[in-house]
């Protein structure tokens, strides 16, 4: 696909060179938004306006909400604004308020002016709500109807809903007051007699969130109970709008992104790397590297300076020093790792982890005693004392055994303490283990020998 895709821009770059717009235009028709928006993003940038501006309005802002933010922004900013103003206007509320959102403010609010009044509101109370809320995620074209008729009178409103509804598969309706009092799907509305009222066959027990609440927890909702959208309400249960399972999507995929950023130590943000990606990747990682080294300095080193009589008199520990650091890190990650993902799981009000705690633990202690063995046996191999094996192949033990407490009580402590889990990273595990290894193998070869 994607070289059928590059095939097309060259052919369109090609076309547009010797001035046949109407055939440009022509290659494009067909074509999916998404692989339009690709094909536009593989063309030269000067190209690329020439055709939205005298592209079809509707395509275009179909093809536009498919190009990544920095191509959105750069083409909106390069068309006429009353171009401008027409494509964004096309576009559902959601997606319009998420592309004013990324631009200019003086740009936003000249596009906003354009607009007919009803929409410019309409926009301006979505743009209220925060960027990473529900409020801000949600679309108010949404199918409600009054609960007081039936299920015949419902499809024939379903047969002349208007364009704008995203998400014709559920209707919501409201009471005599305007509050949510229920929901039905499609099917539920076309296997039901139509003289039946929809009061009747409707869902009361509906999973509702309210518009300042968390993206992240609106994608967990939607993913543990399998919807295709969920309502948003406000203090007097009035529905405001809803968010549809493409929107969390694209949150469930930017979380996932901030969650590899902070488990790999970097502060890098998106606006960062859209400004100065160079900057932004020393600026987001410079910090944990810097604290890293701190650590294992004044730390780690204090250790084998405070200690290096013993070095130099069983120089042979010496040489077990990497594999045993290097296997506390690892353990300590593949510890955290696993109840970062279990404690998210969970979301709010999950079960007690000691089970898991204490699960994490033996598998840590079977690790440990294989690995000791090994590494003991290992040892003896190349000729060392046995009491030298046995000190590296306890401290191995030892370590593996603490590094899988540490790193499954980390991702708890940060849920406690109503931090983010994931926030567990691998440079601050690793330079927690390695001062932590460091004692452990230290002192027991103290003790031992």
């Amino acid at each position: 696909m994607e070289d059928r895709n590059k095939v097309l821009g060259e052919s369109l770059s090609d076309l547009l060179s010797q001035g046949k717009m109407a055939a440009a235009l022509a290659l494009l028709e067909g074509l999916q938004p998404a692989d339009a928006a690709e094909v536009l993003e593989g063309i030269p940038y000067q190209d690329r306006l020439r055709i939205f501006k005298a592209w079809d309005v509707e395509e275009s802002s179909e093809a536009l909400l498919e190009m990544s933010e920095e191509g959105q922004v750069e083409v909106m900013q390069g068309l006429a604004r009353g171009l401008a103003t027409r494509i964004i206007s096309e576009m559902p509320p959601d997606d319009a308020v998420d592309l004013l959102a990324d631009l200019p403010p003086k740009t936003a609010e000249a596009l906003l002016a354009g607009m007919s009044p009803d929409r410019a509101g309409q926009l301006r109370r979505l743009m209220a709500h925060g960027e990473e809320t529900a409020g801000g995620l949600m679309t108010p074209d949404a199918m409600r109807l009054s609960d007081g008729l039936t299920v015949g009178e419902v499809l024939e409103k379903l047969r002349e809903a208007p364009e704008n509804i995203e998400m014709i598969y559920y209707v919501y309706y409201h009471d005599m007051e305007g509050r949510l009092s229920g929901v039905t799907s499609l099917r539920e509305l076309i296997v039901a007699d139509p003289e039946v009222p929809v009061a009747e066959i409707m869902q009361r027990n509906l999973i509702t969130v309210r518009p300042e609440e968390d993206q992240e927890r609106v994608a967990t909702l939607i993913d543990r109970y399998d919807l295709l959208a969920v309502p948003v309400v406000d203090g007097e249960g009035r529905l405001l709008g809803i968010v549809t399972v493409d929107d969390v999507m694209d949150v469930i995929e930017e979380e996932a992104r901030e969650d590899l950023y902070s488990l790999a130590g970097t502060w890098e943000t998106e606006e960062g790397r859209e400004r100065n990606p160079f900057l932004a990747a020393i600026v987001g990682r410079l910090p944990w590297v810097l604290i890293a080294l701190a650590l294992e300095l004044l730390v780690a080193g204090g250790i084998l300076r405070a200690y290096s009589e013993t070095m130099r008199a069983h120089i042979a520990l010496v040489f077990f020093i990497p594999a045993i650091l290097s296997m506390g890190g690892t353990v300590s990650l593949q510890s955290a790792t696993r109840m970062a993902l279990e404690v998210l799981g969970e979301g709010e009000g999950g079960r007690r982890f000691a089970g898991s705690v204490l699960h994490e633990s033996l598998i840590g202690v079977g690790i440990a005693v294989a690995s000791g063995a090994i590494i003991s046996v290992f040892a003896r191999s190349v000729g060392e004392s046995a009491r030298i094996g046995i000190v590296v192949g306890t401290a191995m033990a030892c370590t593996i055994v603490f590094a899988t407490l540490v790193g499954s009580a980390l991702p708890l402590l940060l849920k406690a303490l109503g931090r983010d889990p994931s926030k567990a990273s691998e440079p601050f595990l690793a330079t927690l283990m390695d001062i932590l290894g460091l004692a452990v193998y230290v002192l027991i070869g103290i003790v031992l020998i």
